[in-house]
């Protein structure tokens, strides 16, 4: 009796490996992108996508004009961009950070960079 328990806790053992390395199903959708480059420094953001392309596509229909993408994940993501073309743009998890790094950034070129936008998925 205790040999068919052991081959049985072997079995078990043995199985255990093919099942734990199964990928767990857990929806992400924390994308994010944010679309400027309009002549008049408008901008559109799209966040809480599954993947980049969702979300890149969703900022730039909201914003026609605009002709540069900026897509993140997990965090924020802040564009700084000057009347004379310059341009900063950050990302990292603190709204605030990616704010002040967008117009650090933006401001190595130009000294009157405002921010266009900033947008943050679930994190």
């Amino acid at each position: 009796m205790s040999r068919i328990a052991v081959l049985y806790f072997l079995l078990a053992c043995s199985a255990a490996p093919a099942t734990a390395q199964q990928p767990a199903a857990t929806p992400d959708g924390r994308w994010g992108a944010i679309a400027y480059g309009a002549p008049d420094q408008s901008a559109a953001w799209a966040v809480n996508y599954w993947n980049a392309d969702e979300a890149r596509q969703a900022a730039l229909q909201q914003c026609p004009a605009c002709t540069r993408t900026i897509t993140f994940v997990r965090g924020c993501a802040a564009v700084a961009e000057s009347p004379r073309g310059a341009v900063g743009f950050s990302q990292t998890r603190w709204r605030e950070r990616v704010i002040a790094r967008a117009l650090e950034l933006c401001g190595r070129d130009a000294p009157d960079c405002q921010i266009v936008a900033v947008a943050c998925t679930i994190h």
